[in-house]
């Protein structure tokens, strides 16, 4: 099984998370409360590379709690009900042919003076469906969606003044060694206010307060966002890993390498039969330690803070009114490790086990086994950015609202071709190195990327020569007259003359 610790957040360029989104609508009957959703992309319990767009969402499902105030307003003062979920409470809406659910409800009619127009019914929805309450072996509750509950919260989360209501949560706990839940939350449309380009104003319309009339011959609809956000894991749960200069459905997946070319004059060429190919053997990313090894010093956040990490399991809660989530912890960030290799040992040794790596390096990056000769060595890392994961493998799950310090180290070898070294014709130099990065306040329903650019300085050679100096000690004759007869005069201390030998140099 493929093993990954999380518990925190990461990243550097920030990606759009959601795309193509899909709606699947239907004409029906009037009276039942039918359902239709959109979808964006979210990884679940079914396994690291499950690719939850509109067809994964159609097999796992969601969940819905719906509550009836009569002519109240779910939001109003006189409202005695608040989220008591008298009318769905955890309800599946899953796929067959279309949307459905058991049992069917339905809409009010005009009962005790009251007109159809003005009895309200308020939806809520996440995803996946979870069952808490599962007890069959193959159910595992002690991560991701644990349960539901029930709290008085603010409106708005970040208005302390504004009224407060009773809310439907959903527990989160995080998992330490496998993937997790991309938790999701079902709204109804997004606003966006751009009247200050600058600082774009996001509200969300929710499924609130739903009347018959409205909704006689339409669905209640969901749109789901990503509710965390993550680090690794294609664009679109695409599963490439090709270049992309040779691959025209390239995907980055969040984490990408390349050389730096831009900045240097290589004598060769990367990845050529006849250049300088680097391969991987080993990534490891992490969240850094809250006291560096090196310096002693506390490891601070952008900020300036010293960073600090719960000390238990880290859960959270997602509000269905609000769309928020939040951590439990007091502590800001959450601890997490990732190895991307194809071995399990030492990069010197040739243990390897590709079978059982945390994710696994692309194909064409990764040190081989054995290096039988430099053809045979995979085209390696280049001046094109490519990507580190082999598939859509095992993502990080970010947390919004966090300041991560995140670790990267790399062990690589760089090789170069050479006719004239012996048997083995190229020169051969492991080595690692590490980098820290610190990034601003996660955002939620953002997909993060890490571009890795390998520092490569080519060696230069330069030249100069020493003047040729007097190799005689006492005196030296020099014929000045060209007599061929040693004279008195034509006797020289060393001391005072320097002369150059043999001549004509």
């Amino acid at each position: 099984m493929k093993k990954f610790v999380y518990l925190a957040a990461v990243a550097v360029l920030a990606l759009g998370a959601c795309s193509k989104n899909e709606i699947l609508y239907t004409e029906t009957e009037v009276d039942p409360v039918l359902f239709g959703a959109y979808s964006g992309r979210v990884q679940t319990k079914a396994g690291p590379t499950d690719d939850m767009n509109l067809d994964a969402l159609k097999a796992h499902g969601f969940g819905v709690f719906a509550t009836y105030t009569g002519t109240a307003a779910f939001e109003d003062a006189d409202n005695d009900k608040g989220a008591t979920d008298d009318f769905m409470y955890n309800q599946l809406v899953n796929f067959g042919t279309d949307w459905t659910y058991s049992p069917i409800k339905y809409w009010p009619n005009p009962t005790n003076g009251q007109t159809a127009t003005a009895q309200k019914i308020s939806f809520f929805a996440y995803a996946p469906y979870a069952d808490p309450e599962a007890t069959s072996p193959a159910a595992d509750n002690t991560y991701g969606i644990t349960g539901f509950s029930q709290a008085v919260a603010h409106d708005d989360p970040n208005d302390a003044t504004s009224p407060t209501h009773l809310h439907n949560f959903v527990n989160y706990k995080f998992a330490k060694d496998k993937p997790n839940v991309d938790l999701m939350w079902g709204y109804k449309t997004k606003n966006v206010d751009n009247t200050d380009p600058a600082n774009p104003v996001v509200t969300y319309t929710i499924n609130n307060n739903l009347t018959r009339p409205n909704l006689a011959t339409d669905r209640v609809h969901f749109k789901f966002q990503h509710l965390l956000s993550k680090l690794g894991g294609s664009w679109e749960g695409t599963s490439t890993y090709a270049d992309p200069a040779e691959d025209p459905a390239y995907v980055a997946n969040g984490l990408v390498v390349k050389a730096n070319a831009e900045t240097i004059a290589p004598t060769n060429d990367f990845g050529t039969a006849t250049g300088t190919k680097i391969t991987i053997s080993k990534i490891v990313i992490g969240s850094a330690p809250e006291i560096d090894a090196i310096s002693g010093q506390p490891v601070t956040d952008v900020d300036g803070n010293a960073i600090s990490y719960a000390t238990g399991d880290q859960t959270g809660k997602l509000d269905l009114y609000t769309g928020e989530f939040t951590l439990d912890a007091a502590a800001q960030n959450i601890q997490f490790k990732q190895t991307i290799t194809n071995m399990i040992d030492d990069p010197a040794t040739t243990t390897y086990d590709e079978s059982n790596p945390d994710s696994e390096l692309a194909d064409r990056l990764k040190e081989p086994a054995t290096v039988s000769s430099f053809a045979a060595l995979p085209t390696g890392v280049t001046a094109t950015a490519v990507n580190v994961y082999k598939d859509e493998s095992n993502p990080i799950i970010l947390v919004p609202g966090t300041k991560p310090v995140v670790d990267i180290q790399i062990t690589y070898t760089v090789r170069t071709y050479d006719e004239k070294l012996g048997t083995k014709k190229y020169s051969e130099v492991p080595q690692t190195v590490f980098g820290r990065i610190k990034f601003d306040t996660i955002k939620k329903n953002t997909k993060y990327n890490i571009v890795m650019i390998l520092g490569l300085n080519d060696v230069k050679f330069s030249a100069e020569v020493e003047d040729w100096t007097a190799g005689v000690v006492g005196q030296v004759w020099i014929d000045d007259n060209g007599d061929g007869v040693q004279d008195a005069n034509e006797m020289y201390d060393v001391t005072n003359t320097e002369i150059g030998l043999p001549d004509n140099l």
